[in-house]
């Protein structure tokens, strides 16, 4: 009985690789082959029928079993066909080597799938280096950032600058804008003492930068402009466009415009709940307005978030009055040699939430409306 056994687990094996061996051929074949295939073949067992419904074939002269038959009646083994390998694997028959089994073809799909993955990765990769890159300006911002965190130490010998990058343009023309805030500089007080070859050698390294970063990129061909600004003082400016340098402090007159100010006002006076009134939740905006022979300032502050006052008039005369003095005194700064330079300046300060409530500022006179 166990040499039957035996021979017929021969015999499968046997079949398998005459199975298997079929399948290869038929695959590696370039056309198809007919073959003769006869049904009805009987096994019988010690006398007794074993055949089933998936009957034996008899194919070109040779006799055909199914493997998993064979298992089932003469053998404690368990057959898994593993259709990613085109395997048949018999192994004995416990739930441990089949999960087993098991568990290692799941491993395989996997790494299959994670295989696939890159492949599609590198494809995507390789599409982008072919067709160019469409590279984020914020992102190519964020780099001049990091680039040139330092410059103020790296370019001016002075590690008090700071130092702000914006970029903003098009396919065409990039335009760059670098603000240094001397505020906390040992050594200068603005960029008009500053020496210019220093300014011009920075400009050049941040036009570099940029043209690296925008090189296999959809900005590679733009024009590069830049700017660099003096961040306390908005007439105070160097250009660079076609190799050529301007500064604005050269000029007899600077152009300054009347936006330009309030943006360095706004700057300025970020910080106005917390400095002057000692709650840092208080909320201010600044609006300039006028032109070369009167300049009106509106200062509105929003207490819907304040924690110690609930409108304008539980603040002390005193802090108001300071603070409206100080903004007059930095227009004053701003508008010195330009064309804004003589002008009237009268001041407006008003509760954001009831217009009613304000505090007006002319001539060194302060009227309150309460």
């Amino acid at each position: 009985m166990k040499n039957l056994k035996k021979g017929l687990l021969i015999t499968a094996i046997c079949v398998l690789v005459l199975v298997f061996g079929s399948i290869s051929a038929i695959y590696a074949a370039s056309s198809s082959q007919t073959v003769q295939a006869y049904l009805g073949v009987k096994i019988l067992y010690n006398g007794n029928e074993l055949t089933g419904a998936s009957q034996p074939y008899i194919i070109n002269d040779t006799t055909y079993v199914p493997l998993r038959y064979l298992m089932d009646n003469f053998g404690d083994k368990s057959i898994y066909w593993d259709p990613t390998g085109y395997r048949v694997l018999i192994s004995d028959k416990t739930n441990d080597s089949v999960t087993s089994l098991q568990e290692q073809i799941r491993q395989k799909d996997a790494e299959i799938t994670a295989l696939k993955n890159q492949i599609a990765s590198l494809n995507t990769k390789i599409d982008e280096l072919e067709n160019g890159d469409d590279a984020s300006l914020s992102d190519i911002e964020d780099d001049l950032a990091d680039y040139f965190e330092d410059a103020g130490d790296d370019y001016f010998n002075d590690n008090g600058i700071e130092v702000s990058v914006s970029l903003s343009g098009d396919e065409d023309e990039l335009s760059y804008t670098v603000k240094l805030d001397f505020d906390d500089a040992d050594d200068y007080t603005d960029l008009t003492d500053v020496d210019q070859d220093d300014i011009e050698s920075f400009m050049e390294d941040v036009t570099s930068e940029i043209e690296d970063a925008v090189e296999d990129t959809d900005y590679e061909s733009a024009d590069i402009i830049g700017k660099v600004k003096d961040n306390g003082h908005s007439s105070y400016y160097a250009e660079y466009e076609d190799g050529d340098y301007t500064y604005s402090w050269d000029d007899d007159e600077d152009e300054t415009s009347v936006s330009e100010i309030e943006d360095t006002l706004d700057s300025y006076f970020d910080d106005v709940g917390d400095k002057y009134f000692n709650d840092e939740d208080i909320v201010t905006t600044i609006s300039l307005s006028g032109n070369e022979n009167d300049l009106s300032y509106t200062i509105r502050l929003d207490f819907s978030s304040a924690n110690d006052y609930d409108d304008l008039t539980e603040v002390d005369d005193s802090d108001l009055e300071e603070l409206m003095e100080d903004v007059e005194s930095k227009i004053e700064d701003e508008i010195d040699g330009t064309n804004f330079d003589g002008a009237t300046i009268t001041g407006l300060l008003r509760d954001n939430d009831d217009s009613s409530l304000n505090v007006e500022y002319y001539d060194g006179s302060f009227d309150y409306s309460w």
